[in-house]
């Protein structure tokens, strides 16, 4: 199953991600709850988005800001007309939506409630950016423009591992162990891919790296690679990534020594298929 040609494939697809999103109209939602008890591709679809909305959740860092400050944002937060706020809010974030010139080519998720749950994550980004410029300001000035450009830059990779998962031409694999835990989910598009690690040590970053194999061929192929820290997000995006590589419908993950992949995986840690729950 590929982005270009699936099996299965349901139409309501999108308004299943939606769903599992709880990011639907009333309307959609009456139209989704009696469409799911008849077709099987759309509750995998919830099942699988559920499972990636779950990594997702667990990879903002959490910032416990000074009590003082902490008061005084509460009592700011009292003082404003909430409405009024979120309606700003809102409309900020679908200001920032791309404008598509006629006849051109759409980017991925941008009518209906596609469009809904882009931007609905802009403003999901708009406030952990709001909790991360609280949290600083009890660090030294000194660091103050590092500890924001890498908050940026999480932030920037949970946007477009957001817009991966919630594209149904997107490619799901929740990778196990023998044991049968989960230990990743791998997101594959035809033009980007991430990897949610829910069960990975961290690795050595000096002379270790995770490695992504395409497992869909006589033998594996290594499609990318990557780190996990203690101290970061659960949520990778993974660089060159090709059409190639979204050609797979199976993947495994492995740890290798040095920084490089190698032609081949010293021990595989854990698989799995697209499509797979």
């Amino acid at each position: 199953m590929t982005g270009e040609q699936r099996d299965g494939w349901c139409p309501q697809e999108e308004l299943a991600v939606g769903w599992a999103l709880r990011s639907l109209e009333p309307d959609d939602e009456a139209r989704l709850r009696a469409h799911l008890p008849g077709c099987a591709r759309c509750r995998e679809v919830v099942r699988d988005t559920e499972e990636v909305a779950a990594a997702l959740g667990g990879s903002v860092r959490q910032y416990d800001p000074p009590a003082r400050l902490k008061a005084k944002l509460m009592a700011a937060v009292e003082r404003t007309p909430q409405e009024r706020v979120a309606r700003e809010s809102v409309a900020l974030a679908e200001r920032a939506a791309p404008v598509v010139p006629p006849g051109a080519r759409r980017p991925r998720q941008t009518g209906g409630p596609g469009r809904r749950l882009l931007v609905a994550a802009a403003v999901v980004v708009a406030v952990v950016a709001a909790v991360a410029a609280v949290g600083v300001t009890a660090v030294r000035f000194d660091r103050l423009d590092d500890r924001v450009a890498v908050q940026e830059q999480r932030n920037q990779e949970l946007t477009e591992a957001l817009a991966l998962a919630s594209d149904p031409g997107t490619n799901r694999a929740v990778l196990r162990a023998e044991s049968g835990d989960p230990v990743a989910i791998v997101l594959s598009a035809a033009d980007g891919a991430a990897v949610m690690e829910v069960g990975l040590a961290p690795n050595d970053a000096r002379d270790q790296t995770y490695v992504v194999w395409g497992a869909s061929t006589p033998e594996p192929v290594p499609l990318a690679t990557f780190d996990v820290s203690p101290d970061d997000g659960r949520v990778r995006l993974l660089s060159h990534w090709t059409p190639d590589a979204h050609k797979h419908t199976r993947f495994g993950i492995s740890l290798e020594q040095g920084r490089t992949a190698p032609a081949k995986p010293s021990a595989v840690l854990a698989s799995g298929q697209v499509g797979a729950s």
